[in-house]
This record gives C-alpha cells, structure tokens and sequence, in this order.
C-alpha cells in the first residue's frame, strides 16, 4: 500500500534516525475549491491525481470569500472535511498546485504547503500535504457547516 500509515509503523519509526515522520510524497489534501464538484477540480483531473478517499484534519475552516482557508488547530471537535488524492508526477503536479495557490517559497503568499493527518472514515491515518492559510482571520469568518 503506497502512502504512509501511523500507528504502529509511526511508533517504530520513533526509534529510527529520523523522529518526524514524512508524508507520502504523492498524497494531497484538499478541502476548497479543488474538490470535487467545485470549480478549480479540473486542475486535479487533469493532472491525473487519483481520488483516495474523503477525510477529515484538525482545522478550523475560514470564509474568504471566493473560496475558503484551513488553519490547523489543537481545540477538540474542530474538524474540516475535505477529500484525499493521489498525485501522478508529484513535482510537476506540485509546480501547477503552488501556482493555483499561490504559493512559493522564495515568496510567502496566503497559503503555505505543509502537512497534516488526515482521518479516513474507516479510521485509518494518513500524512498528507495540505494547503495551509497562513494570514489571521477575525473568528467571524470561521464557517461552523464545514
């Protein structure tokens, strides 16, 4: 199975030289507008990412307007949905997704690439990379329905 699972794997990998685990290098979380039904999913298709599963992360989930932002959060019960993909050419894939993002990393914009747990509905925990909003948002702009 490709990806990365926690667990016992994410324990055992404590006692191994690097302590941090990584996230799949093809697995990406996605919880706006690349989505699928909304409007920037084409990206995903066309770049032949490959649909895993829905999923949730720790996050708050921010109205910005014309698509939202995902804060990541440590408060219990504050979850976003969103949907789970695998990317095919993960560097050229990655090159399209930081544009439609906007993000660089010479050049800090609203959104960063990071990573995250995503929990699958059966359970299973996934490492993932996730667009992050980085700028401050007034608690009004939290969306409650996410």
């Amino acid at each position: 199975m490709r990806g990365y699972l926690l667990g016992a794997a994410a324990s055992s990998r404590k006692n191994m030289d690097d302590p941090s685990p990584k996230p799949a290098p093809d697995l990406l979380f996605v919880y706006g507008t690349l989505r699928r039904g909304f409007r920037l999913h084409h990206h995903l298709r066309r770049l032949g990412a490959q649909f895993v599963g829905n999923g949730k992360v720790q996050a708050e989930l921010f109205d910005l307007g014309e698509f939202p932002g995902a804060r990541a959060s440590t408060k219990p019960g504050k979850t976003v949905v969103g949907e789970l993909y695998r990317l095919n050419k993960v560097v050229n894939s990655l090159r399209v997704l930081d544009q439609i993002e906007g993000f660089s990393p010479r050049n800090p914009g609203m959104f960063e690439r990071g990573t995250t747990e995503v929990t699958l509905p059966n359970g299973e925990r996934r490492l993932s990379r996730i667009y992050w909003y980085r700028w401050r948002c007034p608690r009004s702009y939290v969306l409650r329905l996410f």
